[in-house]
């Protein structure tokens, strides 16, 4: 007779016998335990949350969130006021506060985000909403290139009087001062 399961998994050797991922597979971050904890919709947790397994936020969090190492979830009905660090972080829901990975920061169609996003990869989906600031660059401690400080440079404009001054002279046709103002007004 017929199961369901014989089709997920042929016979050892037959063609279609290697084991495709799972998306149960795909969540995990450490192979050996396959570990992920799951904030459920109805729980609210206020201050910090850490920890060495991957997380999967669907009810609300106000604090901070810091799993350095692991992949960081907010689902779609989560909604979080923290700052959230890890290895990766991924929004479907609601998050005010800053997101900082080490590997990549992922926002969804419907993620909604109100904060800065630091990481050397970031994937804004279409649909997904966010406002703050992104920096995508390496530290100039760890990275290879050079610490560059900005230079600032000063451009001095003109007062109104001596700019419309010279085009008054411009216009009646006055060569007297004429080069000299255009090169002032044209810096």
């Amino acid at each position: 007779m017929w199961k369901k399961d014989d089709d997920l998994n042929p016979a050892p050797g037959a063609p279609g016998s290697e084991k495709l991922p799972t998306s149960r597979d795909t969540a995990r971050s450490t192979p050996a335990t396959g570990e992920r904890a799951s904030i459920g919709r109805s729980i609210t947790i206020r201050g910090e949350v850490s920890g060495e397994e991957d997380l999967l936020i669907q009810g609300h969090v106000d604090g901070s969130v810091n799993l350095k190492q692991q992949v960081v979830t907010v689902g779609r009905e989560g909604q979080v006021k923290a700052d959230i660090t890890g290895r990766v972080v991924n929004v479907e829901g609601e998050v005010e506060g800053n997101l900082k990975a080490e590997e990549q920061v992922i926002l969804r169609s419907s993620a909604r985000v109100q904060g800065d996003i630091t990481a050397p990869r970031v994937v804004l989906e279409d649909g997904a909403n966010f406002r703050g600031g992104i920096d995508m660059g390496e530290p100039a401690t760890q990275g290879n290139l050079p610490s560059v400080e900005p230079k600032v440079t000063e451009k001095k404009t003109p007062e109104p009087a001596q700019a419309l001054s010279g085009l008054s002279k411009v216009a009646s046709g006055s060569n007297t001062g004429t080069s000299d103002t255009v090169s002032k007004t044209g810096n």
